[in-house]
């Protein structure tokens, strides 16, 4: 799954679906038309342009019930625009 490289935010979708959260509202709230990317068990937001709209959204996930890195987190790393980021979920990861 691709991953924004402007402050990109992942978010498992197991989160969303044990704790009944619809990120609808967020969507809406950073005028996202949808995501970013997503595969069966991942989804991808972004971009966020700043590290403080990135925040504002983290903010808005922890309102919603999301953990921050246990549910979600925010790709921060500095990437080149001849690269593309992307990210996989482990089925045998701990957690």
């Amino acid at each position: 799954m691709k991953i924004s490289k402007d402050f990109g935010i992942i978010i498992r979708r197991q989160a969303l679906r044990s704790k009944s959260i619809d990120i609808a509202p967020v969507i809406t709230e950073f005028h996202f038309d949808g995501y970013f990317d997503e595969t069966h068990d991942l989804l991808s937001l972004g971009p966020f342009f700043g590290g403080d709209a990135a925040d504002e959204c983290l903010k808005s996930l922890e309102k919603l019930g999301l953990c921050y890195i246990d549910d979600f987190f925010i790709f921060t790393q500095y990437v080149p625009d001849w690269c593309e980021v992307g990210a996989a979920f482990l089925d045998n990861a701990d957690g």
